[in-house]
């Protein structure tokens, strides 16, 4: 089996507007931690090459011409290659989709990602040397937690210490020359422990520093899993809400990652022998019935917030042209006999996860969330129970990405099928 890897700082000095949180007024004065695009490239008759990145979310339609360029010099295809962003609060826009309340899309810097990840890929599969490939995974605890919470028959974003998570850190490593030259470990979380006006990777890019300081000339790369009820545990201690934030549980919660992945790293790992695949299925997922153009217009001129406002204004402009589906994708990587990696699109909700390991009980299985495009929350049926007060992730959420009024609760039916029926194949 061949291995490859490469990085790239992301950093910049550029006039940019840091990504989350829905506050306009958020500015940016300065780098705190530097971020990254990295590429693993794994080989073995098929290559794969997996890019990780320091932001929120990636745009579809301009990864296409990114897995072109890839295609046209190494001759990977499309299929081959995953993006999984760690959807840190506090990096570039780099989605010229995402509603510009959530921070305003720069081309200058657009440009310099995508160009960024192209040659990151590139670096990593020319660096492709004969190596060996293990994994391990151990449990985690006192970082994340699930924050949906149902209140007075409204779900609200609090902590919910009962409700469902998934606290197992996933390493895989890649060991060339008797040194370990990869560290792909895996993890779900939201990386949105504060939101002030400075860059950095949150936790998950602190636990790659540790670990590529520990490991010295080592590639650390995070991969965010499905996180998208599960947030950084800063419960309040003394009301059952959420405290603010603070620089220092960044690097605490970073520190809690990097040491349970050392601790997976210190075990007798699994190896990790035998051919590579991989499989797309591309489909698209049907949006629920959308407003009146007359609604859009009273909501769009009515005492709410501005990311809803500048939706509702989309909505009541671009009426005659609203889609009524969006694209989608599930992306299957199976290494070797042991290990299966499904990718999905958008900000995926915890349950996922286990319902596609349930389909491979005899793999390895991990379920990440946030690749390859970024069309929304991707909510379980049951989430949408409550009606209009399901909570953030079913309801408001839809207009942080400009999709209507959300998904149909039955497109968690659509994706797991399409999950099976890749589950099932043998390529």
């Amino acid at each position: 089996m061949k291995i490859g890897v490469s990085k790239k700082c992301i950093s910049t000095d550029l006039p940019i507007h840091l990504c989350g949180f829905g506050n306009p007024a958020r500015g940016f004065d300065g780098v705190y931690d530097d971020i990254f695009v990295k590429a693993l490239a794994i080989s073995e008759k098929k290559t794969v090459i997996i890019v990780t990145a320091d932001v929120l979310g990636f745009d579809k339609s301009l990864l296409k011409n990114v897995t072109k360029r890839i295609y046209e010099k190494t001759g990977v295809p499309e299929d081959a290659v995953l993006f999984n962003a760690s959807h840190t609060h506090s990096a570039p826009n780099v989605s010229p989709a995402f509603n510009p309340v959530l921070g305003a899309y720069e081309e200058e810097y657009g440009e310099f990602f995508y160009d960024s990840l192209y040659k990151v890929a590139l670096s990593a599969y020319e660096d492709l040397e004969e190596g060996e490939l293990s994994f391990s995974s151990e449990a985690l605890s006192g970082l994340g937690m699930n924050r949906r919470r149902v209140e007075d028959g409204v779900c609200i974003n609090a902590p919910n210490e009962e409700g469902i998570k998934n606290d197992t850190v996933t390493v895989i490593k890649g060991k060339c020359k008797n040194r370990t030259k990869a560290i792909l470990f895996e993890y779900a979380c939201h990386p949105s422990t504060i939101g002030f006006n400075y860059m950095l990777g949150d936790f998950p890019g602190v636990a790659a520093k540790l670990l590529e300081k520990e490991y010295p000339g080592t590639t650390a790369l995070f991969m965010q899993g499905c996180c998208g009820n599960i947030r950084v545990s800063t419960k309040s201690p003394d009301a059952p809400r959420w405290r603010a934030g603070t620089y220092g549980d960044v690097e605490n919660f970073g520190k809690i990652l990097f040491e349970t992945a050392k601790k997976a790293l210190s075990k007798e790992m699994l190896s990790i022998k035998g051919d590579i695949s991989y499989k797309v299925s591309d489909f698209e997922l049907p949006l629920q019935k959308y407003l009146s153009r007359e609604e859009y217009h009273a909501l769009a001129n009515s005492n709410i917030s501005e990311y809803d406002k500048c939706a509702y204004q989309k909505y009541y402009d671009e009426y005659d042209s609203l889609k009524d589906k969006l694209e989608y994708s599930v992306q299957k990587i199976t290494l070797g006999d042991k290990f299966v990696l499904f990718a999905l699109e958008g900000e995926v909700c915890v349950e996922y996860d286990y319902n596609i390991k349930s389909m491979l009980p005899d793999k390895y299985v991990i379920t990440v969330g946030y690749s390859n495009g970024s069309p929304g929350y991707i909510c379980t049926e049951k989430m949408y129970e409550l009606g209009k007060n399901s909570g953030y992730e079913p309801v408001r959420s839809c207009h942080v990405y400009f999709a209507g009024e959300g998904f149909e609760p039955y497109c968690e039916r659509i994706i797991l099928e399409k999950a099976k029926e890749l589950a099932a194949e043998n390529e």
